[in-house]
């Protein structure tokens, strides 16, 4: 009888075994494959079960093996129920490690800050096909996983996913003309909409488009960002890969602020009333007095201005020749531009610089605890909470004046390392490629970039602001397109146009566009893979387990 009981649970646990490697191999529950030998698991099981109390009502105690099988059996089963309570904890804390290389288990700061700030509710309707495509499902399952995400942070976010051959009805109403096979994302807040198309051989909603989409359908207006023109300044619409400005551009479009050139007529002076961002970035000549005149109304009336300039590039041949806007910067921003290129001696290229977070090189400077994290300022929301790197090829000083207006109120937001100085003999310099510091010259750590505010009269202009902004940066290479793809570069820049423009929900390190090309599979390298993660590693395990146990037994 014993041996019988014995061969009867042996079979049962070979035939569930039989039956859950079919199940993981097939993924089909109903399958005759499986649910034949589930069965004969479940009948032998039973038989097995039914000879075990007989052979112990017959014994009217339990053999010590019985007792110690069914004590571990007890155990296994306490085990089990643990830890399907500790995956429950898990999954309802929906805690997660960040382990992948595009940083799809994660949202970026800037992305977190814009859906807890949401006051009003913004509709995400995904539109998928319902096709047996593999590169769509992978869309479609990473589009909603990311929502789901961003759900977390506000109870505002409404997704509805919808089929585009089904719900034709809906798209029309929407006035979506075009959708993807891959994919078509639509974010709509009241009037407001914008589309996001998935294309390409991986297809996917980029964080960084969805971002974008929703700070303007939550945006009321545009903010204006006007680019002076007519002194040789990078071109808004240069798509030069190296030198030109069109990604700057489509950066700030991105992030709902509308650009356009502007060119100041000596004839017929004028900013526009609509303007709320004047950009000069990298002037190779002097403004005519009249733009200076028209510079300061713009200024009076509570503008905000941002300067990107190169070392040596704000001036052509002569003495003298832009004396007029540093003039300006000067008297009315309280800002000094330096006649002069930041240099060291301590490596091989004494131009190139990089700003990080490193506080070690600043270590025997003396300052006020707490004002800087490394060469950012912690005082200033453009720095505040920055934690990436900026690189330079050349920069000049960028200072307080020592005679700042009254009123003026100028800080600091970048610095170089104490090793670095501002070297006034440009030309030798440039001619020797050797650094060597003389007396007189400003010593590091020397400022690049200063921000200021500028108190004016709200009575006196139309859009009731308080103070006037600007920003002076002693480089404009890094807002080149070579150069602004730099994650460093491109939010430095996009929180600089925030704070100018009052928009301080949108000063935060943007979502990167990191890609991962998605492993495509067949269904049967589906199957094997499963089955080897999930079957053939226990039973590996158990097969161990038992062989150790029978070697035990036999030599014993």
């Amino acid at each position: 009888m014993k041996r019988i009981r014995n061969g009867l649970g042996w079979c049962g646990l070979i035939a569930l075994a039989a039956a859950l490697n079919l199940l993981v191999w097939t993924q089909q529950f109903f399958s005759p494959l499986v649910l034949v030998p589930l069965a004969a698991a479940a009948v032998l099981g039973l038989a097995w079960l039914v000879l075990l109390v007989l052979a112990m009502v017959e014994h009217r105690a339990l053999e010590d093996r019985t007792a110690g099988g069914l004590g571990a059996l007890f155990s296994g089963a306490v085990f089990l129920g643990i830890c399907i309570v500790l995956y429950l904890f898990l999954v309802s804390w929906k805690a997660s490690w960040d382990l992948t290389e595009e940083g799809r288990r994660s949202l970026a700061p800037q992305t977190v800050q814009v859906l807890q700030a949401m006051n009003t509710e913004v509709e995400v309707f995904c539109y998928f096909p319902l096709i047996d495509e593999e590169l769509v499902a992978i869309a479609r399952d990473k589009t909603l996983r990311f929502l789901e995400q961003c759900q977390r942070h506000t109870p505002l976010l409404k997704v509805e996913l919808l089929d585009p051959s089904i719900d034709r009805a809906h798209l029309e109403a929407m006035k979506v003309t075009h959708v993807s096979v891959q994919g078509t994302i639509v974010l709509r807040s009241g009037e407001r909409q914008r589309v996001i198309t998935l294309t390409g051989g991986s297809p996917r909603l980029e964080e960084r488009d969805f971002t974008n989409a929703l700070i303007n359908v939550l945006r009321e207006a545009e903010t204006r960002v006007y680019f002076i023109t007519g002194h040789q300044e990078r071109g808004l619409m240069d798509e030069d890969p190296q030198k030109g400005g069109s990604i700057l551009g489509n950066l700030l479009r991105g992030e709902s602020y509308t650009t356009e050139p502007l060119a100041i007529k000596i004839s017929a002076p004028e900013i526009p009333t609509d303007a709320d961002i004047i950009v000069i970035n990298n002037p190779l000549m002097d403004f005519h007095p009249v733009e200076i005149e028209v510079l300061d109304e713009f200024m009076t009336r509570g503008g905000r201005l941002l300067v990107l300039i190169e070392p040596r590039r704000a001036t052509t041949t002569g003495q003298g020749v832009a004396d007029r806007m540093f003039s300006f910067f000067s008297n009315r921003l309280g800002i000094k531009i330096g006649a002069d290129l930041v240099c060291t001696d301590k490596t091989d290229t004494p131009l190139q610089l990089e700003l990080t977070l490193d506080n070690a090189p600043f270590e025997t400077v003396e300052e006020e605890e707490g004002k800087y994290r490394g060469a950012f300022s912690l005082k200033h929301p453009v720095t505040r909470g920055f934690d990436q790197s900026l690189l330079f090829q050349s920069v000049r000083s960028v200072s307080i004046a020592e005679n700042a207006p009254e009123g003026v109120a100028a800080e600091e937001l970048l610095r170089t390392t104490p090793d670095f100085w501002a070297e006034s003999d440009i030309e030798k310099l440039l001619q020797t490629r050797q650094a060597k510091r003389d007396d007189g010259e400003r010593m590091g750590p020397v400022p690049l970039a200063i921000a200021a505010v500028l108190p004016v009269d709200k009575s006196k202009n139309p859009k009731g602001r308080t103070d006037a902004r600007a920003v002076i940066v002693g480089d404009a290479d890094f807002a080149a397109n070579g150069s602004i793809i730099v994650p460093g570069h491109l939010n430095f820049l996009l929180n600089t146009f925030a704070w100018l423009s009052e928009s301080e929900d949108l000063i935060a390190m943007r979502p990167t566009g990191r890609e991962s090309q998605p492993l495509i599979l067949t269904p049967l390298q589906q199957r094997a893979i499963a089955w080897v993660s999930i079957m053939l590693t226990i039973q590996l395990v158990l097969a161990a387990g038992l062989a150790v146990y029978l070697l035990r037994k036999r030599h014993q």
